[in-house]
């Protein structure tokens, strides 16, 4: 297996599949409808705010993070008017605009992790978080830090076993009906040196 930063062309529609299966559920309320929110995500994919995971020429996970104040899939408004109606990209910003972090100094903020399903299991996500925190080493951060939805168990345990620690937790609310989680924790791991 190897991590790299960022995609070829050739592997954006595998890396919007792979984003879209993971975070969908979160995204989809954005959109009128799944197929008009995959095709924005594949648009605005950021290559130089991935890591991407690959065996056998093959993307099996990545690895988003903030840079500049945007994430892997650049949704601001200018983006948005590239593919949507004036009221389907306000549409799209307020709904997703509860969803949004931003990057913060000396903390490279993570922004997704996904595994391919039949991938799982093999050291992808660990191999994902290793890099992150070189990553963060290489740009002088002291911090990754990342939030995960409660209802994800299964990666907040993984996010533990390497030291990530919860910092905070967020509540949804009533809007929870609408991006189908309730709530989330923040969690930093210490990377200097």
């Amino acid at each position: 297996m190897s991590i790299e930063e960022g995609f070829v062309e050739g592997e954006r529609e595998d890396v919007a599949a792979l984003y879209w299966e993971a975070f969908g559920r979160k995204l989809r309320p954005g959109f009128v409808d799944e197929a008009t929110g995959r095709m924005v995500v594949r648009a605005a994919l950021r290559s130089d705010r991935l890591l991407v995971a690959r065996q056998a020429d093959r993307v099996v996970g990545v690895c988003g993070f903030y840079d500049a104040g945007t994430g892997v899939a650049d949704l601001g408004w200018a983006r948005l008017r590239e593919s949507l109606s004036v009221p389907a990209a306000l549409r799209a910003r307020l709904v997703l605009s509860v969803l949004s972090r931003s990057d913060r100094p000396d903390v490279l903020v993570l922004d997704g992790i996904c595994v391919d399903r039949a991938a799982r299991g093999r050291g992808i996500g660990t191999a994902l978080l290793s890099a992150a925190a070189d990553r963060a080493r290489k740009i002088g951060a002291s911090t990754v830090q990342l939030s995960v939805i409660d209802s994800n168990p299964r990666a907040r345990a993984l996010y533990e076993r390497h030291g990530f620690a919860r910092v905070g937790h967020g509540a949804l609310g009533p809007l929870s009906l609408l991006y189908g989680f309730d709530g989330y924790t923040t969690m930093q791991l210490e990377v200097r040196g």
